[in-house]
């Protein structure tokens, strides 16, 4: 294929590697034109067939990219989950080792086992007197060491004959 270059060669009448330049003669530019339309036409021809295929392959390739995307969106969705599991773990692990209800439990704040052990242990501190862990009532204290009603009208009755017996 000749080269196209419009400007003049070394020597101003031939291209550097020795080809005429196909501009400087009017039927030889037409004839050129004339090839590089016919050519320009079938370029065009081809990429008017592959257009179809193009514009299929882009739709699976869009598809597949969905695809990737949903899967990739539940697997980020199935780790949170398990984050979120992981943490409430640590988090009643921490509560259960510290004797801390459902609720103080709740309260605590921290990203890590570290970090919730020591919101546990302020949290303790600022519900117990001196920072102790207060003493659980023994149900038989001030008790005889017998079983004693629990209903009014038993209480009552054991009220009355104490009392009466002194």
């Amino acid at each position: 294929m000749p080269h196209l270059d419009p400007a003049p060669g070394p020597d101003g009448t031939a291209l550097p590697d020795g080809e005429p330049r196909p501009w400087d003669d009017p039927a030889a530019a037409r004839a050129e034109i004339e090839r590089l339309a016919a050519e320009l036409a079938g370029h065009a021809a081809r990429v008017a067939e592959l257009e179809p295929a193009a514009a299929e392959l882009h739709q699976l390739q869009e598809a597949g990219k969905t695809e990737a995307q949903r899967l990739t969106e539940r697997a980020e969705a199935a780790e949170r989950q398990a984050e979120q599991t992981r943490a409430e773990l640590i988090r009643a692990q921490v509560a259960h080792s510290r004797g801390l209800t459902e609720r103080q439990a709740a309260r605590l704040v921290g990203a890590t086992r570290e970090e919730l052990e020591a919101d546990a242990d302020e949290l303790l501190a600022d519900i117990t007197p001196g920072g102790h862990r207060l003493m659980q009532p023994d149900p038989s204290q001030g008790s005889s060491g017998q079983h004693t009603a629990t209903d009014p009208a038993s209480l009552f009755t054991g009220i009355l004959h104490n009392s009466l017996h002194r």
